[in-house]
């Protein structure tokens, strides 16, 4: 770059020269462009002006040196990395949304020299790939070609910064899948690659905004398997993120499709979804507090039967990995459900209560005296038995406790057929003689 003293007086006559209009306006851009390239290195100076590049970027004679110019600018950004988030990022990210096909091909090239100053800001890199990729991966249902291979290039250079082992062996996998979306094998291999592979290396930012978006695919796919392992690999990699910061972004596309997978008419897709909730309570607590659990519960309360099940599932697995002392003050709410006075919400807690011990396992134990009386109390004599989830949970509960802690379900047994030798109606007592009957 030419060694050209940069300037207040300049700095005006470029600002001037980007906002004047009339027959003059083109050349006086063409030369403040020109300007700015020769004081590229000026990164004070130059910087806070990149926004006013992008718009240049379609036009016919001025949009070639406004691309250079740009990533000239870049190019020499001191101290590296600066600005590139705040200041460059939000202005090409503008640009990718516009209507005109040059603009958004110029906006993917300069994202390259972007991606080389990122290397050197971990953190902001973080910060912008979750807004970089999916835009990226949009770019590549484009019609013009000049737009794809400049996805495919960028795409490419986030992958080269890709520093987990297992991703990296699968990142041209990964490219591959996300710039070439209408393939959907490519996106089912790499999924069925990444369901089989054991995640053990810490998941940099890079590496989750490649992976990311292919999960949100993989979730969208009407294919069972796909969304089992979109699922799955969700779960398996949120446990290994370096900052849960960088995952944020992702949610609000990710927890939607894995609360409708809760209903999957798939057992598989149920059950991996319903784990990803509980490992979201174990690496975002504060998420799974204010926004999932609240769900669930109302799911659990008000669902249809499919939506309870699943909110069931779900709840389970959360209670799994909940601090323990939390999980114990929820307990006190189930068992009260299980008693509502609503039969739907009944069923929907008693549901729960069935789910638990087979999520829990041997964690459970504690709390079998509390809510085994709740589930014998539940029987509604249904002649189904999946009909019946009072039944259906003490029986689930007896068949899995019944040999390791006999001590602590006489006790409940017992309880309930005290309480149901006494009713203040005949239909009262017609629905106790079925319970005791099935106790």
């Amino acid at each position: 770059v030419p060694a050209v003293q940069a300037d207040e007086a300049m700095m005006a006559e470029i600002d001037a020269a980007f906002e004047g209009t009339g027959k003059d306006a083109a050349t006086a851009k063409a030369a403040a462009v020109a300007k700015l390239q020769s004081i590229a290195a000026c990164t004070a100076y130059v910087l806070p002006r990149v926004e006013k590049l992008v718009p240049l970027f379609g036009d016919s004679k001025l949009g070639g040196p406004a691309v250079k110019a740009m990533s000239t600018i870049i190019e020499h950004i001191q101290p590296k990395g600066h600005g590139v988030a705040s200041v460059v990022m939000p202005a090409l990210l503008h640009g990718m949304d516009d209507k005109k096909w040059k603009v958004k091909a110029s906006c993917i090239e300069v994202l390259l020299p972007c991606m080389k100053q990122l290397e050197h800001t971990p953190a902001q890199m973080g910060a912008c790939l979750p807004l970089v990729v999916p835009k990226l991966a949009e770019a590549a249902l484009e019609v013009r070609k000049e737009i794809r291979e400049g996805t495919s290039a960028v795409l490419r250079e986030i992958g080269s910064c890709v520093a987990s082992p297992e991703i990296k062996k699968l990142s041209q996998d990964l490219i591959t899948a996300l710039t070439e979306p209408t393939n959907q094998k490519h996106t089912q291999a790499v999924l069925a690659k990444m369901g089989n592979q054991t995640f053990l290396s810490l998941i940099d930012p890079a590496s989750l905004s490649l992976l990311m978006p292919v999960v949100i695919r993989g979730l969208k796919e009407r294919d069972s398997a796909s969304k089992k392992w979109s699922a799955q690999i969700f779960g398996s990699t949120s446990m290994l993120v370096q900052d849960v910061e960088c995952m944020k972004p992702f949610l609000k596309a990710v927890v939607p499709m894995l609360q409708a997978a809760l209903t999957d008419p798939v057992a598989e897709v149920q059950r991996e979804a319903a784990k990803a909730f509980g490992i979201m309570e174990q690496v975002l607590p504060d998420l799974s507090r204010e926004q999932n659990q609240p769900w669930l519960f109302k799911k659990l309360r008000d669902g249809e039967i499919g939506e309870q099940l699943g909110a069931s599932l779900a709840l389970s697995e959360v209670l799994l990995k909940m601090d323990k002392a939390k999980s114990a003050e929820l307990m006190c709410e189930i068992e009260a459900g299980c008693f509502d006075e609503k039969a739907k919400v009944r069923r929907g807690f008693l549901e729960l209560s069935e789910a638990m011990p087979h999520a829990m396992k041997m964690e459970f134990v504690p709390f079998i005296t509390k809510l085994f009386p709740a589930m014998l109390m539940g029987i509604s004599g249904d002649k189904e038995k999946d009909e019946d989830a009072g039944y259906k949970s003490a029986q689930s509960l007896v068949a899995r406790f019944g040999d390791l802690c006999p001590d602590l379900l006489l006790p409940g047994i017992e309880k309930c057929y005290a309480a149901t030798l006494y009713a203040d109606s005949p239909e009262e007592r017609n629905r106790q003689q079925l319970v005791r009957e099935k106790v």
